[in-house]
């Protein structure tokens, strides 16, 4: 007996469907896996940086509530700003 063509039935339209929906199935939830780590230990965080130091007894600068330098800008002249024209 000799093989021919129609010696396996064609698979229904449900059942590709239904396969083709269980392959998209499996790489999303493998890839929603990848990127969510689910049960994986958390990532170790790198330390904070160190903030301002807290002023010692007796320093008033380069320290956090210490004194700060203040420039400035003189004041321009009274007489200038009156005489401008309107």
């Amino acid at each position: 007996m000799a093989r021919g063509e129609h010696d396996f039935p064609a698979t229904p339209l449900r059942r590709r469907l239904l396969v083709a929906a269980l392959a998209v199935a499996t790489a999303v939830t493998l890839i929603l896996m990848m990127l969510e780590r689910v049960g994986a230990p958390a990532l170790p965080r790198p330390p904070a940086p160190p903030g301002p130091a807290v002023c010692a007894e007796g320093q008033l600068t380069g320290c956090l509530g210490g004194k700060a330098e203040v420039i400035l800008v003189p004041a321009a002249p009274a007489a200038a700003a009156a005489s401008a024209p309107r």
